[in-house]
């Protein structure tokens, strides 16, 4: 994968999309940074999912909606990446640590991470960098 690939976390697309989560303008920020840089913005089908539940449990409707809209614009410089059953293998691997509320989206995750040989990424979850990844400040 290109250095100018950056994989993008739940809880970075939840701020970026919910103006009254903490971490909103630190995540506006930094889409204007990545855009500027022209980084391909990786994810994946777990995380658009984990999203997309998050938002519509905790938010409501709109603002999952608003999520899936936002993904289609973004389409022509980000990438959903499927998860293969070697990452799901892999997940297991990191699953068993003693991390405080480390999800199997989390490990899936990093296993992705490793596979694309991307080490950035955008988030504010503390377990990514635990896993030894570059975490966007």
């Amino acid at each position: 994968m290109a250095s100018t690939s950056i994989f993008i976390d739940t809880s970075w697309f939840k701020a970026f999309i919910d103006e009254s989560d903490d971490f909103h303008d630190k995540a506006v920020s930094q889409s204007a940074i990545l855009s500027q840089q022209k980084q391909m913005l990786i994810t994946t089908n777990f995380i658009v999912d984990e999203t997309l539940t998050l938002l519509r449990v905790r938010k409501g409707l709109d603002l999952a909606l608003k999520f899936r809209d936002f993904l289609s614009q973004i389409s022509s410089h980000s990438r959903i990446v499927r998860l293969l059953s070697l990452d799901e293998f892999k997940a297991w691997e990191w699953f068993p640590k003693n991390w405080s509320k480390l999800s199997f989206t989390d490990c899936t995750s990093f296993a992705v991470m490793q596979r694309l040989d991307l080490n950035d990424v955008a988030t504010f979850d503390d377990h990514f960098t635990r896993a030894g990844f570059n975490v966007l400040s």
